[in-house]
């Protein structure tokens, strides 16, 4: 259970609390700051734009059959390798969620949530970076959130990939 307790009344209840309570939030929102750019980092390795970097992306769509990223600047940019785009839950002008391959297998699976504790603090509004491992042993994949702190779990599958809770059918 998580009670949300004020500052001001940390205060005048113990002032040593209300700057631990301060400072293990902000270490919190430093953490997440850090996890969001180690894995915006690795997108950029992994799946790079042809102009720009993830970091300064404020927003994805999809156009046709492309995947285009705003940046804070207002230009758009699609992938490099146009063709490392492969799924889009929810609608295209505002994704719940984008799934890209990289040459290796691997997908990669990009979760949008406005309103979640990590999406609701990034311009791009992303949620979890879930990543799946580039084996499949016995047709299981391996997913792994690079934002939330929980561990793998395998997925039985032979043509459906499974990220989040969304399922994207591959041809």
């Amino acid at each position: 259970m998580s009670i949300s307790l004020n500052h001001t009344e940390l205060k005048t209840h113990h002032p040593r609390i209300a700057a631990a309570v301060v400072a293990s939030q902000t270490l919190t929102l430093r953490h997440i700051a850090d996890k969001l750019f180690n894995a915006k980092q690795l997108m950029d390795e992994l799946c790079p734009l042809s102009k720009g970097s993830h970091q300064d992306v404020r927003g994805y769509l999809v156009y046709y059959q492309h995947l285009l990223a705003c940046g804070k600047d207002g230009t758009f940019s699609g992938l490099r390798q146009p063709s490392q785009f492969v799924a889009l839950g929810g609608q295209r002008e505002n994704p719940q969620s984008l799934m890209l391959k990289h040459d290796s297998g691997c997908h990669l699976e990009l979760c949008f949530d406005s309103q979640g504790d990590i999406g609701a603090n990034d311009t791009a509004k992303l949620q979890d970076v879930l990543l799946e491992n580039g084996s499949s042993h016995n047709h299981q994949r391996h997913w792994i959130s690079l934002l939330h702190d929980c561990t793998p779990h395998p997925v039985q599958s032979d043509k459906v990939i499974t990220g989040s809770d969304m399922r994207y059918a591959m041809g």
